[in-house]
């Protein structure tokens, strides 16, 4: 894995390591404090409230927004306001429908704090990363500013990016990362380190997150943007045309526009599907199990280890390509899912121009 610069990668890594006072990342999470702020609530403040939120009449939190540069949104000003965090005038401001305050009225708010990670993070680390020795299984910085509080991470296969449902009692990709990104040096934190975008469970390759409020929001922004290249690289069943071959694939997914480029890298024969092609996908749009069901549906050609239910939903563009039945579906290498994210690249901004912007992952299948 590397940054485009060996020298760089080198220091992204060390940066990871203890602080200059011997801290662990982990440790420098648990020593920051919640900071109190205190604005006099001015009649400039109930108008750009109006104004920004289109609304004759603002609620508490609209005004939080504008009146606190670390509440920058209604909904972080609602997330304080949940956590007991809001006072107006002295008396605690919790509920939701909270009405305007008053010019003059004082606000009070409680900044900064964070949620506490795993005591034992730092050993469940060390053996997830124990588990094996190939450089995409393991949880790693791959990319890493600081001071403006971001950076990229390996996420390994077989994990969830974040907390859901369906995974309450597993450590997810999100409760390792106060192991391996420090708080930053020259923002307000977040609550934690928390990831800008996500990966498909069975999927690897590298995540970017953010430690500061600030760096969280201008990256997600470029993610609604779409001013983020990505890359993944897949091997997928069939030939779906010779290596050099471009493809477009922009049928909608769960009535929602989407598009997807693919590109033919490498075609080899196969005894069950006849042949096995290595492509490049670059995502346009972002829909869940996009690139997945783009390849299936749109190119009748499944990525290999995909669920059977994918094989299906690819027989019909199977057969009117290969003018046969599409062959039952067939774990191969231990049944990982032959995709992978290989680079992600944001545009340079003021707090990123230091690095190159762009990391990538490198992995053999």
């Amino acid at each position: 894995v590397n940054d485009d610069d060996d020298d760089d990668d080198d220091m992204a890594a060390l940066s990871v390591g203890q602080g200059e006072e011997g801290q662990l990342p982990e440790e420098r999470w648990a020593s920051v404090r919640e900071v109190e702020l205190e604005v006099v609530v001015a009649q400039r403040h109930l108008e750009l409230a109006c104004s920004q939120f289109r609304r004759q009449v603002p609620f508490l939190h609209h005004v939080l927004s504008v009146a606190f540069a670390d509440l920058p949104t209604s909904k972080s000003a609602l997330k304080a306001m949940k956590r007991r965090q809001v006072f107006v005038n002295g008396n605690m401001a919790s509920e939701h429908d909270s009405p305007a305050p008053k010019v003059g009225d004082v606000l009070r708010a409680l900044v900064g704090g964070v949620e506490a990670p795993p005591a034992d993070v730092r050993l469940r680390l060390t053996k997830w990363n124990e588990r094996s020795m190939r450089p995409e299984a393991k949880l790693r910085v791959l990319a890493m500013d600081e001071a403006a509080g971001w950076a990229v991470v390996n996420k390994p296969a077989g994990m969830h990016c974040s907390p859901c449902e369906f995974n309450a009692a597993l450590l997810t990709f999100e409760a390792y990362l106060p192991a391996l990104v420090p708080p930053p040096t020259e923002a307000m934190p977040g609550r934690g380190v928390k990831v800008c975008h996500r990966l498909d469970f069975r999927v690897c390759g590298p995540v970017v997150v953010a430690s500061s409020q600030e760096m969280m929001r201008r990256i997600k922004r470029l993610f609604e943007e779409r001013r983020v290249a990505k890359e993944y690289r897949a091997i997928i069943c069939g030939k779906i045309g010779e290596v050099g071959t471009k493809l477009v694939v922009a049928e909608p997914l769960d009535g929602m526009a989407a598009e997807s480029r693919v590109e033919v890298l490498q075609v080899v024969p196969c005894p069950h599907f006849g042949h096995l092609t290595e492509v490049a996908l670059h995502p346009v749009t972002g829909r869940h199990q996009q690139l997945r069901r783009h390849c299936a549906e749109g190119l009748g050609a499944p990525i290999v280890n995909d669920e059977p239910a994918m094989f299906e939903k690819a027989s019909q563009a199977w057969f009117q390509r290969e003018q046969r039945p599409m062959p039952k579906a067939l774990r191969r290498g231990g049944g990982q899912l032959f995709l992978q994210a290989v680079h992600i690249q944001l545009p340079a901004t003021k707090t990123t121009a230091s690095r190159d912007s762009a990391a990538s992952g490198e992995s053999s299948r």
